[in-house]
């Protein structure tokens, strides 16, 4: 493609948008749209991402032993809940070190500790604090490591509920947010092919004697084209910098709020929109392709 045919092609684009100011505002508004719920559901997956992970590491499972299992099978019953699929480590935590890092939480208060120990008897049980690859297994390890209750182990304690909830969030978002985005890009679709199709009728005459004179069809095809990737990329833009602009403000907001501080860890903005930026653009670009590249094969006959 020549600069001079690229500047030309530009040109003509732009005189189409301006000239058909209502069916392409139009379609930015639809591609916007498509681009937005894409914005908003990929901060907030992004984000539930990054907290499942950080729980990860926070959510082990807790088995504590029966004071019957004596101390030398402590070895055999490590290995057995090693064996066990998706488990990644499994921590001993005797009971002295249990009440010792029970005792630094009360260190402001040494009565109600010293009320609390009694020589010669075990106040916290022997604990393993199991580590699972993924998150999503913990219920699935939990279940393998009740088969032991009774025997070894007392019932076993997980978050799970908090773990299900997560993943829950996780998933209906991510099947709204597909479902969404392919409606709206269907819609924007078939808006982008009527406004081309007004562009190459009001143009008939002009590309007739363009024919005439010996232009090629992909000289004469191209604005049309160019047409729909400007439509889209601009859709796409508004968006995306909206997002931008308040993604950061409304994560600091958040921040200052005391129930969440703490307790929920947020994506940096330049870690979510670092992706989000060249994809959302692409996929405004390719939305907008695709309406002109059909509307031109369907319309336009060179």
């Amino acid at each position: 493609m020549k600069f001079r045919n690229l500047r030309y092609y530009i040109r003509e684009s732009v005189i189409s948008i301006i000239r058909n100011r209502l069916m392409s505002v139009a379609s930015m508004i639809t591609v916007s749209c498509c681009i937005f719920v894409l914005t908003f559901s990929y901060c907030i997956v992004a984000n539930v991402d990054h907290m499942l992970s950080g729980v990860e590491d926070d959510m082990m499972i807790s088995v504590f032993l029966l004071d019957s299992v004596s101390d030398d099978r402590i070895p055999e019953i490590r290995a057995r809940i090693m064996a066990v699929e998706h488990v990644t480590e499994a921590r001993f935590i005797s009971s002295e070190e249990a009440m010792a890092a029970f005792g630094a939480r009360y260190t402001d208060n040494p009565d109600f500790f010293a009320g609390l120990t009694e020589q010669g008897v075990r106040i916290l049980p022997r604990t393993f604090n199991v580590s699972v690859g993924n998150i999503i297994y913990q219920d699935q390890v939990r279940q393998a490591l009740e088969r032991h209750v009774g025997t070894d182990f007392e019932p076993v304690r997980n978050a799970q509920e908090t773990v299900d909830v997560l993943i829950a969030i996780n998933h209906a978002i991510r099947i709204a947010s597909i479902v969404a985005i392919l409606f709206l890009s269907s819609v924007s679709i078939i808006i982008i092919i009527n406004t081309i199709k007004l562009t190459v009728t009001s143009r008939q005459s002009e590309i007739n004697i363009m024919q005439y004179v010996g232009a090629t069809a992909w000289f004469i095809r191209w604005p049309f084209i160019l047409e729909g990737m400007i439509v889209g990329f601009l859709g796409a833009l508004f968006p995306v910098i909206i997002g931008f602009l308040s993604y950061g403000e409304i994560i600091r907001r958040l921040d200052t709020i005391p129930a969440l501080t703490g307790v929920l860890s947020f994506l940096s903005t330049g870690d979510v929109f670092g992706f989000l930026i060249p994809f959302a653009l692409f996929l405004g670009v390719l939305i907008g392709s695709v309406g002109s590249v059909t509307s031109v094969r369907r319309h336009l006959h060179v």
